[in-house]
């Protein structure tokens, strides 16, 4: 019976924690976003309206135009050569590229419906013997690599945990590549989550060693 009551309290755990974390991030994402945009939209009506009335939460609301609006320029011939020359800027200061790279790169990842460039899930012996770690496949190995090894090579990007966007390059023959029939999703999820990400299959208890 305490068994079943400790199992019933971890799988009501497991549903409240990630639930708590999330309605949590939201608010204090929209309570950062409303302090910020509070003043300017105060001070917008006041001049429009003569009031300084403000309803809560329009500030959210200005913000998803103000995005949308910000689409909308960047789809236009003018706009995409203005957030080109823009990024060039950023591109040119050291701390400011690494950082801008690497958010761009995971928002891309994560919102975006394009291509992400990854071809499949792969198992690879890494880092050593009867180790195995998740890749993501990108391409096959350049034609001069292939040729100094005279074995076809695959470029595998193994990522880190919990941060995708980070990793090690792997150039593996293809013969010891396993693919697995996850989808590029499911990978980066597994990754994330540090392993406890398995939502396809039967939870079972590791064995005991």
């Amino acid at each position: 019976m305490e068994l079943d009551l400790k199992k019933t309290f971890l799988a009501g755990l497991l549903i409240f924690v990630p639930l708590a974390v999330t309605v949590y991030v939201l608010f204090a994402v929209f309570e950062l976003l409303d302090g910020i945009l509070r003043p300017f939209i105060v001070l917008l009506i006041g001049r429009v309206a003569g009031s300084e009335l403000y309803i809560p939460g329009i500030s959210l609301l200005v913000l998803l135009a103000g995005i949308t609006l910000l689409g909308a320029f960047a789809r236009l011939t003018v706009g995409a050569q203005a957030v080109a020359f823009f990024e060039s800027l950023l591109m040119r200061i050291p701390v400011v590229k690494g950082l801008y790279s690497t958010v761009k790169y995971a928002s891309s990842a994560l919102i975006s419906q394009k291509d992400t460039g990854y071809i499949g899930v792969v198992l690879v012996e890494y880092p050593r013997k009867g180790m195995y770690a998740v890749g993501l496949t990108t391409a096959v190995g350049v034609k001069e690599i292939q040729d100094k090894t005279k074995a076809k090579m695959i470029n595998v990007f193994v990522p880190t945990s919990p941060n995708p966007t980070s990793g090690f390059l792997l150039m593996v023959p293809e013969d010891e590549v396993i693919p697995l029939d996850m989808s590029i999703d499911d990978g980066l999820k597994l990754v994330v989550s540090g392993g406890f990400s398995n939502m396809h299959d039967d939870p079972q208890e590791p064995s005991k060693v």
